[in-house]
């Protein structure tokens, strides 16, 4: 591609997954959907956001069919994938990604990944795959960007869960390298494999906490925002 075009434009693809367990609107979905269809940044380029037309099933095989579908579909220059962690207060940007694992946990449909499938499927693939952006870096911008982020917010959850003082943390961003081997960690590796066919592994995964009250979602849409935009500033051309 013209290196002058990449710089003037770049397509950021931004995946979130649907209901699993007892999470009928998941959080995920909710924040990608919502997203503006272009974003300013601070390198004069213009972020155009690639949000599918519904969310990625939180099921193994729809994950490793669809992926690489919407990749080689829109061709972005950066992937950022969104889940949920229950057990988490606060945002975080995951590094790598398992190859293996996949055969413990049903998904949705409560199947699973097996083995078998998975010699078959990866072969020789690396046993861990890592994103290609420094998240050390990322975070302590992305962290600077969201300073002034829920300092409004804070309080404000009508929710059942209101008496923790919303202690998710609003906009607490942090870095990780525990994504899991369920379909978080299964659609990270897939992605990292495929966008590597390309020679770069620009591909992010967030996972956002529980989110239920309109409060809380606008902060969540306005921390990813700001991740976007600092994954954009950090992106190099080839």
């Amino acid at each position: 591609m013209d290196s002058a075009k990449l710089t003037e434009e770049i397509r950021v693809l931004v995946t979130g997954f649907g209901p699993f367990l007892d999470i009928n609107t998941n959080p995920s979905w909710k924040i990608a959907r919502n997203l503006p269809p272009t974003l300013p940044s601070s390198n004069n380029r213009t972020i155009n956001l690639i949000v599918p037309e519904s969310y990625i099933p939180a099921v193994y095989h729809v994950i490793l069919a669809e992926t690489p579908s919407l990749i080689a579909k829109h061709d972005p220059h950066i992937v950022l994938h969104v889940g949920l962690a229950l057990d988490r207060s606060y945002f975080a940007v995951e590094k790598s990604a398992p190859r293996e694992g996949y055969h413990d946990i049903p998904d949705q449909n409560r199947r699973v990944f097996t083995r078998a499938e998975n010699k078959k499927v990866f072969g020789k693939a690396p046993g861990e795959l890592a994103t290609g952006f420094e998240l050390e870096g990322v975070v302590e911008a992305w962290r600077d960007e969201c300073a002034s982020i829920g300092a409004t917010a804070k309080g404000k959850s009508k929710s059942k869960v209101k008496a923790k003082e919303k202690e998710i943390g609003m906009a607490d961003v942090r870095h990780s390298d525990d994504v899991g081997t369920f379909v978080c960690g299964f659609i990270y590796y897939v992605s990292l494999l495929e966008m590597q066919k390309k020679g770069r592994r620009d591909v992010v995964f967030l996972h956002v906490p529980r989110l239920e009250c309109d409060e809380e979602f606008g902060v969540g849409i306005e921390v990813v925002e700001k991740l976007i935009g600092v994954l954009v500033d950090q992106w190099k051309d080839s």
